[in-house]
């Protein structure tokens, strides 16, 4: 038997990690896979954790943009001759260019969101929005545990920190 003491601050870190990767206003993955990594915890572990996390946030963002929609404003936004010709390129390639690109400068959580008001129900949902969102914090995620990886051991060798 496991003693309990032992895995205690550990799930605590996991947790700590996920809280972070989670709320939007600390920073997202780069800063969970930066606690990750000074902290020594799993990678494979930790990647999941923030996969799983942040696709479950999206999702709500996702759900919760998707009744947006029926706000009037929001959608008088949407049925103008400029909101029209927009909303015809992000059917297209919305999904593909905010997750995979968009996500650098804004984060996924407010693509989501805006993914879900933009979205019509003849859309298969998976093709439009989870595919490319799984794929995109998932690929995200392991380049920033890299970085983060190289970041922290360079601080450490250059400069003997923490």
């Amino acid at each position: 038997m496991l003693n309990k003491t032992f895995l205690k601050p550990l799930c605590y870190k996991y947790f700590i990690m996920t809280a972070i990767n989670v709320i939007p206003l600390i920073g997202g993955k780069y800063v969970s896979t930066a606690y990750a990594v000074y902290n020594k915890l799993n990678p494979y572990v930790s990647i999941i954790l923030i996969t799983v996390s942040e696709t479950l946030l999206c999702t709500f963002l996702f759900y919760a943009g998707m009744k947006l929609k029926s706000i009037k404003w929001i959608g008088k936004m949407g049925s103008s001759r400029k909101g029209k010709k927009a909303h015809k390129y992000i059917e297209k390639y919305g999904p593909v260019i905010g997750l995979f690109i968009g996500q650098m400068f804004i984060g996924a959580p407010p693509i989501s969101l805006a993914l879900g008001v933009l979205y019509e129900r003849d859309k298969n949902i998976y093709s439009y929005f989870f595919v490319p969102l799984i794929t995109s914090i998932f690929l995200y995620a392991i380049l920033n545990f890299y970085l983060n990886t190289v970041a922290i051991t360079s601080l450490k060798n250059m400069f003997g920190l923490f």
